[in-house]
């Protein structure tokens, strides 16, 4: 019986492939396993409610715009937490906070973090959770429900608020302005009167889709009650906001309002106001923005007003 002795060298070598062979096998797998599962950052209560952040790198969050996920809670600080990867771990390290970051109620400096554990900074609260394919679009379709009104397109309030206060404070780091318009369509009552409220909101609709087609990417825009909407316009000084909201009067007038065989014709009064130039904070700068809309109404509607 003949056979071939292998070499201490041949034997060493067959154990680096194998090695090499169960490395790539175990990172396939780690690969297979991220891909139906991630984890995220989801916020449960707070301003910034129902905002989720995908967890694939190490995250900070704070009041900074430079943060990954961005809290206009006035308690938490500007770089307030970060979340770092570990490698076989994600870890909450807190970033020296004003106010403190805590666990389940608990403060912490520094935790190894597992699914369901809730992270409490200032009066925000975060949830760190793993999540499937099916979870994340269960998330996505929430964040979208909680976050935009599905009769206009356009932000609820409550998520515009907490963008305008984020923008202002950017902004005020930066030296930038921040234009702001506040919209009133006239002659919704006659249209609910003489057809039916059906086609109230019809218009009211649309014309939150026409806001946001002119709007583009220069801001963002929310419908903030019946028939009245806000936008704010990033690097917009008060006379550039102006010129904007001029468009938008425009372009309402100029829309084609049709609903079963009736031809509807609103208008848009707009009030417009910038910090820093009129306003100090978003406050303000909505106070000065709504008596601009008030004169603009006061003068004879469908117009625009600073």
């Amino acid at each position: 019986m003949s056979g071939t002795k292998q070499s201490p060298r041949g034997g060493s070598v067959q154990k680096t492939l194998q090695a090499d062979m169960l490395t790539e096998r175990v990172q396939q797998e780690r690969d297979r396993i991220k891909a139906s599962a991630a984890h995220v950052l989801v916020v449960i209560a707070g301003p910034e409610l129902g905002q989720r952040v995908v967890v694939d790198r190490s995250l900070t969050l704070g009041r900074h715009p430079d943060c990954d996920l961005v809290l206009s809670d006035l308690l938490v600080s500007s770089f307030h937490a970060r979340i770092e990867d570990r490698g076989d771990s994600w870890t909450l390290v807190d970033l020296g906070s004003t106010n403190g970051t805590r666990v389940e109620g608990e403060p912490t400096q520094e935790m190894a973090l597992s699914p369901g554990l809730k992270i409490s900074v200032g009066n925000t609260v975060v949830r760190f959770e793993s999540q499937d394919h099916v979870e994340q679009k269960y998330s996505e379709v929430l964040e979208q429900l909680l976050n935009v009104d599905d009769l206009s397109g356009l932000y609820v309030r409550r998520k515009f608020d907490a963008e305008v206060a984020r923008v202002v404070q950017a902004a005020g780091q930066q030296g930038t302005p921040v234009g702001l318009v506040v919209m009133d369509l006239d002659g919704i009552k006659k249209i609910n009167d003489t057809h039916g409220h059906l086609f109230g909101a019809y218009v009211i609709g649309e014309s939150g889709k026409v806001i946001g087609r002119v709007i583009g990417k220069r801001g963002f825009a929310c419908r903030f009650g019946g028939d009245e909407y806000l936008a704010a316009l990033t690097n917009h000084d008060a006379a550039a906001t102006a010129a904007v909201a001029e468009e938008i009067r425009a372009a309402i007038n100029a829309h084609h309002f049709e609903r079963d065989g009736v031809v509807l014709k609103p208008g848009i009064s707009c009030g417009v106001a910038a910090f820093p130039e009129d306003a100090s904070d978003p406050v303000q700068l909505f106070e000065h923005g709504d008596a601009a809309l008030y004169r603009a109404k006061a003068a004879g509607k469908n117009r625009v007003s600073r």
